[in-house]
């Protein structure tokens, strides 16, 4: 077996588990991690960022297009401290990534040194496990286990401590012993009874209802619950996590459920059915806008998340079992006993709210603005003009509501946001993570101008990085969620909401990207096509009035915003 150190064990162990990247930010602590990734620059690459925010959320987005892990490495203290947001982010959204931190030399712990913080103890609340090593002989231990957490259900970040002066110690141990099959726990199986309670349930149902998650997604999903839902007359709903976990484009699939995006069709099929199914973990206060909206009849939750125990709902039965299995079995029982059912009166009641919401979504894509180009017509035409392999990723704002209202997705994991920590300033770093996993794939950033600038430093990182991504920069002059609600619920008195912004086109050109800006309707289409065609980084500078709202369910919005 050949030698190894603390730094070269931990390399040679992540790229046999399949990591092809690392996102990170250099510093003192971690300089001799960073030489030993020069060795390895054949198989795994580093990739620089600017800000430490920046790296964890591409390296989250790795996770969420790929299946495979995503890795970041950051320098000790202020470094450690500037990727909390995305780790908070990854957390809630259940996003297994590692992020390996350097740390102050053994011998000055607890002397109040220079870059020391509790690191593990802050790290505590946002990751499903952080850990000192505290010697080198511990590490092979310590790191399969940190590997197992993250991928145990609920998945989520985890975080490895490594003081400066350990990284050159030698492991006697073989890096070759930290294999991914041991670290995934198998599904848990559903029993027959679960399934065939549902089937039962299902079956008798007048308004049955399938809500899918993010916990739900695998291969093939979509055409299973597609075919579900077919069989029981049943239609589908999504969380912000699940998007395309049923095709958008089938009239059963209604799309995204709750506050920040849900269309009214979905959220009257959530509060009218008589059974939900749902096959994950977010039947929680974003898809009911804090419980206000509460399915009717029974509910069916299969989850093996314990979280879902503490949701104020009652369930008329929780299936501690793997959604994703859950869902097959479901199918093979209803083919197998020959289901087929329709729900005419169902149908009819879903149809009128669908004619409601097409009216609303029509009238969006009406409007003319004197100065300012129409969001949802640039939307639409967006979601219609992008090649069939692309990945969109939004951000927090208003602006994330036309991505849900004009853009539809055939399959999972080629739409990310934000979803459950609900922050600013995912959407851009996002974007490059998913751009580098899927380099075959148009990848989209729709950023709001207030979010973009929290992250705009690392367009450089794009263009010395080769990352050609694009982005829309959705620009209101304003952080729009806000002023719209000190509009309505405090009487106009504006205070920190109106922004004054430089010229996203001039800002572009000064990083060496191109750019574009789109301030009526009749520059709506070059602009996409310039941006779709371009080889390079791309910005769209697509400047909007703040009085535009997009199509929305707006009565339980207003009612969870207060």
């Amino acid at each position: 077996m050949a030698g190894y150190t603390v730094s070269s064990f931990i390399v040679e162990a992540l790229a046999g588990i399949g990591v092809k990247r690392v996102y990170g930010l250099i510093g003192t602590s971690v300089l001799d991690f960073f030489d030993t990734l020069y060795d390895y620059r054949d198989r795994v690459r580093l990739v620089t960022f600017r800000h430490e925010q920046v790296a964890v959320s591409a390296a989250d987005a790795e996770y969420r297009v790929s299946g495979n892990l995503g890795v970041a490495a950051v320098h000790a203290g202020p470094g450690f401290l500037n990727t909390l947001i995305s780790l908070g982010i990854a957390y809630k959204d259940r996003i297994p990534l590692l992020l390996i931190s350097g740390g102050v030399k053994r011998r000055l712990k607890g002397t109040d040194a220079w870059l020391e913080v509790d690191q593990v103890a802050i790290a505590s609340p946002v990751t499903k496990g952080s850990t000192r090593l505290n010697s080198e002989e511990e590490l092979p231990l310590v790191l399969r286990e940190l590997l197992r957490r993250a991928f145990r259900k609920p998945r989520g970040p985890v975080m490895l401590e490594v003081p400066e002066d350990l990284w050159s110690k030698p492991v006697d141990a073989n890096p070759q012993d930290v294999r991914l099959g041991d670290l995934l726990e198998p599904p848990r199986q559903p029993s027959r009874e679960d399934v065939l309670k549902a089937v039962r349930l299902l079956a008798k149902a007048e308004r049955p209802a399938i809500m899918v998650c993010g916990e739900a997604v695998g291969d093939g999903i979509e055409g299973v619950v597609d075919e579900i839902a077919g069989r029981v007359g049943a239609y589908i709903v999504t969380s912000g996590n699940a998007r395309g976990a049923c095709n958008e484009f089938n009239p059963r699939c209604l799309g995204r459920v709750g506050f920040g995006g849900g269309s009214i069709p979905a959220d009257k099929v959530l509060e009218e059915a008589d059974v939900l199914l749902v096959l994950g973990d977010e039947l929680d206060d974003i898809a009911t806008y804090s419980y206000s909206i509460i399915p009717k009849g029974d509910i069916i939750v299969v989850s093996e998340n314990p979280v879902v125990e503490r949701r104020p709902l009652y369930y008329t039965l929780h299936v501690n079992s793997d959604p994703y299995f859950f869902a097959r079995h479901l199918l093979e029982a209803l083919r197998s006993e020959g289901v087929k059912l329709s729900k005419p009166s169902w149908d009819d009641l879903v149809d009128k709210y669908a004619r409601f919401w097409n009216h609303m979504v029509e009238e969006a894509l009406s409007r003319r603005y004197s100065g300012f180009a129409n969001p949802s017509k640039f939307f639409k035409l967006l979601g219609e003009r992008l090649p069939e392999k692309h990945v969109v990723v939004a951000g927090q704002g208003v602006h994330i509501v036309y991505t849900y209202t004009f853009m539809k997705f055939k399959t999972p994991r080629r739409f990310l946001a934000s979803t459950n920590l609900g922050a600013m300033g995912y959407a851009f770093p996002a974007s490059l993570g998913a751009k580098l996993a899927l380099p075959d794939h148009e990848v989209v950033a729709v950023v709001g101008d207030g979010e973009f600038m929290m992250t705009v430093q690392d367009l450089e990182t794009a263009v010395r990085e080769n990352i050609p991504v694009k982005i829309v920069v959705v620009n209101d002059s304003s952080y729009r969620v806000l002023l719209l609600r000190q509009r309505i619920q405090k009487r106009g008195r504006l205070i920190g909401t109106i922004l004054t912004n430089p010229s996203f086109e001039a800002l572009a050109r000064a990083f060496r990207v191109e750019g574009l800006t789109v301030n009526r309707d009749d520059d709506i289409e070059y602009a996409i096509k310039s941006m779709l065609e371009s080889d390079k980084p791309f910005i769209v500078d697509l400047q909007i009035s703040q009085e535009d709202i997009p199509p929305l369910n707006m009565e339980p919005s207003i009612k969870m915003a207060g």
